[in-house]
């Protein structure tokens, strides 16, 4: 069937070479950095059912950290729980999950060029980029740009939760505009803090918010990423002779509601291993399995990220009033809320949200 090149061994880069072998193409990796998993840019926190997606390319148990039964997510004092007995999620070793995803597809044929960043020439005339939210190959291409990000900071850090099975999210469009604070226990000794604010905003205040509200008074230097909140308008086409696919993060096919890509990022990518020589086909069919999903978490960011403390604050006690906090702990989902929100549902809730509907 041909030869692919594929940009970037993150997971969404590693999923498609994958896939594109086992669819019958020669497959040749470039990547920028010297190993795969490197720099860790992402806290790990997977939803369970995400993760069973990716099982036909990782088996995801090996580099399970912690698991995680739910959330406490803060609007402003009022505090909204979203709780099971079993976990709904786990906290995994991104670093090594990126490595192993990069060793079964050499182990399945693709060859691996380290350290080679690619900006013009490319070794096949199918081309997936997967290099991050910043690709090269798209900008070399032309695509549309992404048009909205958020700008976070993150770090490991000491820290006993009281109970490390529970993640925190705070939402404050005063303290987080944009995005949210979040506090992720990686075991019972330490937890990844993190904050976001969308972009031109800078996150260091955010993030000196953070460690106050959470007592942190040692100073510790957090990693900056940037992450996309909506995708691009056009993420595959023809040009040149050269068919030309961008999955994960270069597509922006990231949940705007957490920044969380690697499980949108490499189902799509696996849609773009498999239809590497036909960019209409990819394009059609990752916006007909994913793209009302990824609109549905646009719309709840959008929402959030345009209402005041108050509003927000308004907005979890009315939701808690409608046992909605009861209804998500049994039947929410992480990553496809199309799955939860029955039409008749979602309208009952917009009735109640502030008179959106």
């Amino acid at each position: 069937m041909g030869k692919v090149h594929v940009i970037g061994a993150g997971p969404a880069g590693s999923i498609a070479a994958i896939s594109a072998i086992r669819s019958g193409f020669d497959v040749s990796v470039s990547e920028e950095h010297l190993s795969a998993g490197v720099p860790r840019n992402c806290s790990g926190l997977f939803s369970k059912d995400g993760l069973e997606s990716l099982s036909p390319y990782l088996d995801y148990r090996k580099h399970v950290l912690n698991p995680v039964t739910g959330a406490r997510i803060h609007f402003d004092g009022e505090v909204f729980t979203v709780r099971r007995k079993s976990p709904v999620a786990f906290v995994c070793d991104r670093s090594g999950m990126d490595r192993a995803l990069a060793e079964s597809a050499g182990d399945e044929g693709a060859r691996f060029d380290f350290g080679e960043r690619v900006t013009s020439s490319f070794k096949s005339s199918n081309i997936i980029a997967a290099d991050g939210p910043l690709s090269l190959v798209a900008r070399h291409f032309g695509f549309p740009p992404l048009r909205k990000h958020a700008g976070t900071l993150q770090a490991q850090i000491p820290y006993a939760a009281e109970d490390p099975r529970m993640i925190e999210m705070h939402i404050s469009n005063s303290r987080f505009p944009g995005f949210f604070g979040w506090v992720i226990p990686q075991n019972e000794s330490y937890a990844e803090f993190g904050v976001g604010v969308e972009l031109p905003l800078k996150p260091i205040h955010a993030w000196n918010h953070l460690m106050k509200l959470k007592g942190i008074g040692k100073a510790h230097k957090p990693r900056g990423f940037v992450i996309p909140l909506a995708p691009r308008s056009v993420t595959a086409k023809r040009h040149g002779g050269r068919n030309v696919l961008l999955a994960g993060d270069a597509a922006g096919q990231v949940k705007s509601t957490t920044g969380g890509g690697v499980i949108f990022g490499g189902m799509c990518a696996a849609l773009a291993g498999r239809h590497a020589g036909n960019p209409r086909r990819y394009e059609l069919e990752w916006r007909l399995r994913y793209g009302a999903d990824l609109a549905l978490h646009r719309m709840i960011h959008s929402f959030i990220s345009s209402r005041s403390d108050a509003e927000l604050s308004a907005f979890c006690r009315r939701i808690k009033k409608l046992n909605l906090d009861s209804y998500l702990s049994h039947h929410g989902h992480m990553d496809r809320p199309t799955r939860m929100m029955g039409p008749h549902l979602v309208a009952h809730i917009l009735r109640n949200i502030g008179g959106v509907v």
